[in-house]
């Protein structure tokens, strides 16, 4: 391997830097050039060595490493490993052996797969009358047997994960893959006081989850959105992403592309201290010396072929570009399993002449000098490599303005133009404007590359090294919030007083009743909510982490993304916060207007890393949560119903 630089541009914390991919293939798209390209950026601007880790058990990595070299995303200093091929072909000290030999399969047909170095890959041992596997042999091309897995599709009495010396003997074992593969991790970190794990792949991290040895401190990327419906902060998650959100406590750092995605994040998980924001880079293109002239109505996708990307939006698109400018062009690299039905829309929008399929072409950036614009129609992104690598080459971008990254990466109408997601309408007509004033494409064309400029290497490093510098540094400040006890005191209305009370009383109690029970004209009875709670936590956490927490009270709106925050007083005695506000309904929720939606109240407990909330619900757990609704008036009005008490 060849040597590091050795004077690194960047200091990164030292550690062994570990990244998480499930599978990696020359083939895939923008999640694993981003994952090679973090690696490649640390190596030759950092100096630091790189290792990433494959759990999948296809043995196809020598073949991907000599397809990456060769297109450079593989650079000297750089690792790709494979958890099956390592233990294949590495003498390991596997330690003493448990027994003998391992367990005969009786009563299972053995079936040999093939490796590609001609040897036997593993040995299927499968149900006759089903002729599904049960248990796999992973062989060592000398035939014997380096580890015993349950089958991929295996259902109840699973076998173990079981490592086996080259006698033939078993050494260790494991009920779940978590055993092996945390194994293998710190056999590769071996002594080194700490190592810096980067995950881009749920399912690589999840399994390995909670990892123990404190020497590992663990992140993990998140490339892509983690919302569904409506894709609002307080949407339904993406199914995936549940069992990711469920061990945020266990992470050092929950990274998002985007501050945006941060924030929605935040909201709906509490914000921790252990959330962090790193936008994806772009390796600036060595101008060409002479650039070549953009060809005034040629427009380019780079994408997937997948229904992510909506690329049947801009077929529909530019086929309405086409019927009044019949000179325009699009060029649409990529593969996918839509291929089929979109080249069948093509020729049923008459536009087969105008747009062209051009395969998957690794140089298909390279069209981007020359190109009028880039289009964007995807559902949503994360932050698209695709949309910087068009800006780096000085080609505007005209996107639908989705979440995440268009609109952190796009100013409308200078470096292109943002369009109401699934508008084709107003994206044929920013696609004609550009065809009609090539001046203006060549501001921003201008505009475009120095955006670009701004995701350089240099950004990208120094936002690495602040978050790895700062979940280093938080790590003895973590929290383990085992629970938290909510006792709601009282939560309510203060009620006017009695017609003709206030006239019996003195003067002096007059006055110091009357401020307890305001009553306003924009609200029809009483204005004021009473909030009385407290919380009783126990767990783990250094000293002083419990006078930093943060206790907040917010409504929120059933049906949009609002979040009004209601002000309370907090103050704690040992383990106990006491949460008191009288909330001022008129001021608190001034500017709502008619037909405004209900709102409940969520009180939130945040403690470093960790987080905990509740809707709040009068004194009584059976009953339904106490809400605010606004009347035709935008009346503030707190709901009684069967909550009444």
């Amino acid at each position: 391997m060849a040597t590091l630089p050795t004077v690194p541009e960047f200091e990164l914390p030292s550690g062994v830097y570990l990244s998480l991919a499930n599978v990696v293939r020359a083939r895939f798209g923008g999640q694993t050039r981003a994952h090679l390209m973090r690696n490649r950026l640390f190596t030759q601007h950092a100096g630091v060595e790189t290792t990433t880790c494959c759990f999948d058990p296809h043995p196809l990595y020598p073949l991907e490493r000599e397809r990456l070299t060769a297109r450079g995303e593989l650079v000297p200093g750089m690792r790709l490993l494979n958890l099956y091929e390592y233990y294949r072909e590495q003498e390991l000290d596997l330690g003493a052996p448990t027994a003998e030999a391992l367990p005969v399969l009786d009563g299972l047909d053995a079936v040999d797969v093939g490796h590609p170095d001609g040897s036997v890959h593993y040995t299927a041992y499968r149900e006759p009358e089903t002729d599904q596997d049960v248990v796999r042999d992973y062989r060592r091309s000398d035939g014997s047997v380096y580890v015993r897995t349950p089958a991929p599709a295996a259902k109840g009495n699973r076998a173990p994960f079981t490592l086996v010396d080259r006698q033939g003997r078993p050494t260790r074992s494991w009920n779940a893959k978590r055993g092996w593969g945390q194994h293998w991790l710190q056999h590769l970190v071996g002594t080194a006081p700490r190592a810096i794990v980067i995950s881009d792949s749920r399912d690589a991290l999840l399994p390995l989850l909670p990892l123990a040895d404190q020497r590992f401190h663990v992140l993990h990327l998140m490339h892509n959105i983690h919302l569904a419906g409506e894709r609002r902060w307080n949407s339904a998650l993406s199914p995936t992403y549940g069992p990711l959100f469920n061990r945020l406590p266990d992470l050092d750092g929950l990274v998002t592309l985007s501050d945006r995605q941060r924030q929605d994040v935040a909201e709906r998980f509490g914000n921790r201290d252990n959330l962090y924001t790193v936008s994806n880079p772009v390796e600036l293109p060595v101008r060409p010396a002479t650039p070549p002239v953009r060809e005034r109505a040629q427009f380019t996708i780079v994408s997937r072929f997948e229904g992510q990307k909506r690329l049947d939006h801009a077929i529909r698109a530019f086929a309405l570009v086409v019927a009044e400018r019949p000179q325009a062009r699009l060029h649409i690299y990529g593969q996918g399993s839509l291929q089929a039905s979109l080249t069948d829309l093509v020729a049923q929008l008459g536009v087969a002449d105008h747009i062209t399929f051009c395969g998957w072409d690794p140089h298909a950036r390279d069209t981007l000098w020359s190109a009028t614009g880039f289009l964007v129609t995807s559902n949503f992104e994360g932050y698209p490599l695709a949309t910087l690598e068009s800006l780096s080459r000085g080609c505007p971008v005209v996107s639908y303005d989705i979440k995440y990254g268009p609109r952190e990466q796009i100013t409308d109408g200078v470096e292109g133009y943002l369009v109401p997601a699934g508008d084709q309408r107003t994206m044929a007509d920013r696609i004609i404007t550009m065809i009609d004033d090539p001046a203006l494409v060549a501001r921003m064309s201008v505009a475009a590359e120095a955006r670009a400029a701004e995701h350089d290497h240099r950004a990208f490093l120094g936002q690495w090294r602040d978050v790895i510098s700062q979940a280093v540094e938080r790590r003895p400040a973590r929290v383990d919030l085992a629970e938290v006890r909510c006792t709601v005191v009282r939560i309510g209305h203060r009620r006017p007083l009695p017609t003709g009370l206030t006239e019996r009383l003195p003067a002096r109690a007059r006055r110091r009743l009357q401020p307890l029970h305001r009553a306003s004209a924009s609200f029809s009875g009483p204005r004021e909510l009473v909030v009385a709670v407290d919380l009783d936590v126990d767990g783990r956490w250094p000293p002083g982490a419990l006078d930093r927490a943060a206790v907040t009270l917010v409504a929120v709106s059933a049906t949009s993304e609002t979040v009004t925050p209601l002000p309370v007083r907090v103050r704690r005695t040992k383990r106990r916060y006491r949460v008191r506000g009288v909330v001022d309904l008129a001021e608190a929720f001034q500017g709502r207007g008619a037909g405004d939606d209900a709102v409940t109240l969520r009180l939130r407990l945040v403690l470093a890393n960790a987080s905990w909330e509740t809707t709040l619900r009068r004194p009584a757990t059976a009953r339904p949560p106490l809400e605010l609704a606004f009347d035709g008036a935008g009346t503030a009005h707190l709901l009684r119903g069967p909550a009444a008490g």
